[in-house]
């Protein structure tokens, strides 16, 4: 993690910039091609079908890949790619994936907004390690790896759940139903539970390891400030105005949950952006690039804070929020009565604000993450959570 390996982390990452700048114009002047599952590809053209074969057939003895396309793609904070691949007799009797997706950190934007921040190899630990122990609502993996040290190369291949599952991937400005809502939380109770302080989690960062990255590089308390009043219009009255409580909330409450909250697998960014629904109407979770370590009130106040229109929350957060913890207890989790959960849930609503106050607020240097209507409807909803369950005074702030 930069923040803590290097005194002055902003130039360290202007070193860095030059270097992996260097690194992309070789790759785009060699145009290398992958080969072994040792490599790991900088771009989608760099993908042959020896590499397929060393990464989906490797369990299965005289399996092969013969040819593969790439139909569509787009580009955001990484590079995303369908995968249509053709097996021999072996691999076809052994029913390897053929419909994928990949995400591969490809350009120097992407590596150095990835890597400077230590989500390069989120979803390589979710879908490599995690992943197949839980029986859950989120996308089969088949590969992953990523290169930490010299160049925030990475790449994860997952299934194509549009294709396997028909699934469709909802507007975040959408109002949620109460079933929807109530399979999310039940749905984050299976993956809660399941690794309930397993020790695997010690190779996932926590949440204030990723606000402090963050900061290291760009001051995430002031651009919330900015955003605060970028989004002026949707913030809830009670809220405005106090954008140095906000992320004086933001840091306290991130401390409870990394210090003194039972530690199980985190989403990390739990917003209802990034969640799917299947043909059969399940609700699931995808993008585990954030993947984290911490205490389970992250991701339950991230999702329910973010999903549900004010009217909506306040009629069914409780009742969520005791389905949820009835749902933790029968997956393996050990969660605490429900007055001091309810105490948990109102404190650990500040983080999700000032993700996308943070969001909204950027600076010019910085990537639009997110399309603004996105931003104030889902910060119209947070503020009003933290405003309407005092969660101020949760704190004692």
């Amino acid at each position: 993690m930069p923040s803590k390996q290097h005194r002055n982390p902003k130039l360290w990452m202007a070193g860095r910039a030059a270097t992996l700048g260097a690194q992309v114009l070789a790759e785009k002047v060699r145009k290398p091609k992958v080969r072994t599952a040792a490599d790991i590809p900088g771009t989608a053209a760099e993908i042959t079908t020896e590499w397929l074969t060393a990464v989906l057939c490797r369990d299965v003895p005289g399996a092969a890949v013969t040819e593969f396309a790439t139909p569509g793609g787009s580009s955001g904070t990484s590079e995303r790619v369908a995968l249509r691949v053709t097996y021999n007799q072996a691999g076809r009797d052994a029913g390897l994936p053929e419909h994928l997706f990949a995400k591969l950190s490809s350009s120097l934007a992407q590596r150095l907004l990835l890597g400077s921040v230590d989500v390069i190899s989120g979803e390589t630990h979710f879908f490599m390690t995690f992943r197949p122990k839980v029986e859950m609502e989120a996308p089969l993996g088949y590969w992953g790896a990523a290169d930490n040290e010299r160049t925030w190369k990475s790449i994860v291949i997952m299934e194509d759940i549009a294709h396997s599952k028909g699934a469709t991937f909802p507007e975040p400005t959408l109002r949620v139903t109460r079933s929807q809502i109530e399979d999310l939380v039940q749905n984050m109770a299976r993956y809660h539970g399941a690794m309930w302080e397993d020790p695997a989690l010690a190779v996932l960062k926590t949440p204030t390891d990723h606000v402090n990255n963050v900061g290291s590089f760009i001051s995430m308390g002031e651009r919330c400030a900015v955003g605060m009043e970028r989004a002026k219009s949707v913030i809830a009255p009670g809220v405005y105005g106090q954008a140095d409580r906000m992320w004086k909330g933001t840091v306290r409450s991130l401390a409870l949950n990394t210090d003194t909250h039972p530690r199980t697998l985190l989403h990390g960014d739990s917003h209802i952006g990034q969640t799917y629904i299947t043909a059969d109407g399940r609700m699931g979770l995808t993008d585990w690039q954030a993947t984290m370590q911490g205490g389970w009130g992250y991701d339950f106040a991230y999702t329910v804070g973010s999903a549900l229109e004010p009217s909506d929350r306040r009629e069914w957060d409780r009742e969520l929020l005791e389905l949820y913890l009835e749902r933790l207890t029968e997956h393996g989790g050990k969660p605490p009565v429900f007055d001091e959960a309810w105490l948990i849930y109102r404190q650990q609503l500040f983080y999700p604000y000032s993700a996308w106050a943070f969001t909204i607020g950027r600076a010019a240097y910085q990537p639009k993450m997110q399309p603004d209507d996105r931003s104030l409807a889902i910060l119209k909803r947070l503020s009003a959570a933290i405003d309407e369950n005092k969660s101020f005074d949760a704190l004692g702030i």
